[in-house]
């Protein structure tokens, strides 16, 4: 403004783009890592082993194992992209369709779901004592409801959902019945196939 030249960016240097690189890479054998052994027994040596990246490597770029975790869930929600827009590009023609068109995209970019509601739990029961960690927890929470609010809202407008609950507190619930069930699943092996049944019935028009 004021004949002044608009401020340029300078684009990343190779130094940079090897920095992150690295955390991209380390972020995503954390990923991998986590499911094997669970959040409790996972140490940095079993993230970093069989990798190019060290311990040194590991502690440049996370402060503790625990910051780490919460980083590997931002980057387990960044994976999963803009997600409902995959829903709305399907063009479902009811709830049930809606629905499974979402939970076949995140068969495919969150296959381990079940399995990651276990992990969170091992960190919660580790750190429930320090707000700095849990306090972060919560706001992930708040930012996956707010993505799955975007589909409540989506369903609503169609009809097809019903409409005495705000869509971010669908979203909540509906957060808790799949967790409930990951956990089932995990712990006693019981089958999901009822799951979208019980999507249905409480988010259906009433």
């Amino acid at each position: 403004m004021n004949g002044e030249p608009a401020a340029t960016t300078k684009p990343p240097n190779k130094f940079q783009l090897k920095r992150a690189r690295t955390r991209e890479d380390l972020l995503q054998l954390g990923i991998d890592r986590y499911l094997v052994k669970g959040y409790a027994e996972t140490t940095i040596e079993d993230i970093v082993r069989d990798s190019p990246y060290t311990r040194g490597a590991f502690y440049f770029h996370f402060d503790s194992k625990e910051q780490f975790f919460l980083d590997v869930l931002r980057a387990r929600r960044d994976r999963r992209g803009e997600w409902w827009t995959v829903v709305e590009e399907a063009q479902p023609s009811s709830l049930v369709e809606a629905l499974a068109a979402a939970q076949a995209e995140f068969a495919r970019t969150d296959p381990h779901g079940a399995r990651w509601t276990m992990l969170i739990s091992e960190f919660v029961d580790a750190n429930r004592d320090d707000p700095s960690l849990i306090e972060p927890l919560h706001a992930l929470h708040k930012e996956w409801s707010a993505e799955l609010g975007r589909l409540m809202a989506y369903v609503q407008e169609h009809g097809w959902c019903r409409t005495d609950v705000a869509p971010s507190e669908l979203a909540a619930d509906i957060l808790a019945i799949t967790s409930g069930f990951g956990t089932m699943f995990e712990v006693y092996g019981a089958s999901p196939s009822r799951l979208m049944d019980v999507y249905v019935r409480y988010l259906e028009p009433r």
